[in-house]
């Protein structure tokens, strides 16, 4: 019959491990992180900032990955800018085609204008011939002085036709005048409009090519800031592994091959034996099995096969759960939890004569690339005792 005699049920809930690193948020790193590569940098790490370590670690690597999906999207910000800065160039390069083009019929419409306003002159110096010869007629300065000097050609035009005495061959003169007068202000008009035209075309074209070049700057700008940031964590994550890895290496080794002593319990013996037939597996930071553990999940994962149903928590989680046991009423299958100064951070466990099981990693940084880091069987006294915090009793 299955047994589960895990008090602080309730609390489970507050402990339950998630896999993301986000979730391990012993300090504030935000703003301090100088300050804390610094310290988990050091060749003189100590055991006691290991959990702090590990967490910053796993706090830099939460950052790194927010950075990289920063960069992806800047990275497409960018990319969309000079897509529509090769539009813009484009549109340009379609409108200056069609500058040239309409350069040429302005050329054509001036030389036209130039040809109108030759006729017109010659035009006018014709009518000047009729009304010298009036004057000779009429014997009168009347309508030259009356016409040749009106201010402006409507005035021109209506003195003319405020004149009774003009024969029927005066009046197609000024007809003709009138006609290539609107002809010419008509091709004035079109040649100011189109000029006009193409020229705040080409003004607001730049004025938005200006504006995507200045974006394209700042996205760079952007761009080479959140990679110096990308290079910079990935150095700091390096130096701390180093620093987790220096502090492991002075832990005991421990093996991969052993076997239980049993206890009185064969609940306890089932929950040993379920840990040690996953010797060798590698560790992998939130894993509870089959194939990678983190030390809490090697606990779960070993308590479950044996049958007994325990929640996924924490090591410090456990550390509060089941039945508190003392160094002489250990026995197998019951777990030790450790405390390297700030909370507890790794839990194990005994498997009698002085051994206990446990999934040993470098932290957050570990996701099974490390052969030596692993579920392993490691002596209770010596180096391990130092940090033992308690004993408990899952089931």
């Amino acid at each position: 019959m299955k047994k589960n005699k895990l008090l602080p049920i309730v609390l489970s809930a507050l402990l339950v491990v998630t896999l993301s690193p986000s979730y391990v948020k012993a300090d504030d790193f935000a703003g301090q992180e100088d300050h804390y590569i610094e310290l988990c940098s050091s060749e003189n790490l100590t055991a006691a900032n290991k959990k702090t370590c590990e967490s910053f670690n796993a706090y830099l690597k939460q950052k790194n990955k927010d950075i990289k999906e920063q960069l992806q999207k800047s990275q497409a910000n960018l990319n969309d800018t000079n897509a529509k800065l090769k539009d813009i160039e484009s549109q340009l390069n379609t409108l200056d085609q069609q500058i040239a083009e309409n350069q040429k019929s302005i050329d054509y419409l001036t030389g036209n204008i130039k040809q109108l306003q030759l006729q017109i002159h010659a035009k006018k110096e014709k009518l000047k011939e009729r009304f010298y010869s009036m004057q000779g007629f009429y014997n009168t300065n009347f309508y030259i002085d009356y016409v040749i000097n009106a201010r402006s050609i409507t005035e021109f035009f209506s003195r003319l036709a405020s004149m009774g005495d003009i024969s029927d061959y005066e009046n197609e003169l000024i007809d003709e005048i009138k006609k290539d007068q609107k002809t010419l202000t008509t091709q004035l008009d079109s040649l100011t409009d189109a000029k006009a035209n193409l020229e705040v075309q080409k003004d607001d074209a730049n004025t938005l090519r200006t504006q995507y070049v200045d974006l394209a700057a700042k996205q760079t700008e952007e761009i080479s800031q959140q990679q110096q940031q990308h290079q910079q964590i990935n150095e700091a994550q390096a130096k701390v592994d180093a620093a987790l890895n220096a502090l492991m290496s002075r832990a005991p080794e421990g093996s991969i091959t052993g076997s239980i002593t049993p206890g009185p319990s064969e609940t306890g013996n089932a929950i040993a034996n379920a840990a040690i037939s996953q010797l060798g597996k590698r560790y992998w930071w939130g894993a509870t099995g089959p194939d990678y553990y983190d030390c809490s999940g090697l606990v779960y994962w070993a308590h479950n096969n044996a049958g007994i149903a325990i929640p996924r928590l924490t090591a410090a989680g456990y550390a509060t759960s089941g039945q508190d046991v003392s160094r002489s009423e250990l026995q197998t299958g019951d777990v030790i939890t450790f405390n390297y100064g700030k909370g507890v951070a790794h839990i194990g466990i005994y498997i009698g004569n002085d051994q206990f099981v446990q999934a040993s990693g470098r932290g957050s940084g570990t996701v099974g690339q490390y052969a030596d880091q692993c579920v392993k069987i490691t002596p209770l006294s010596g180096y391990w005792s130092r940090y033992i915090y308690n004993y408990r009793r899952l089931y």
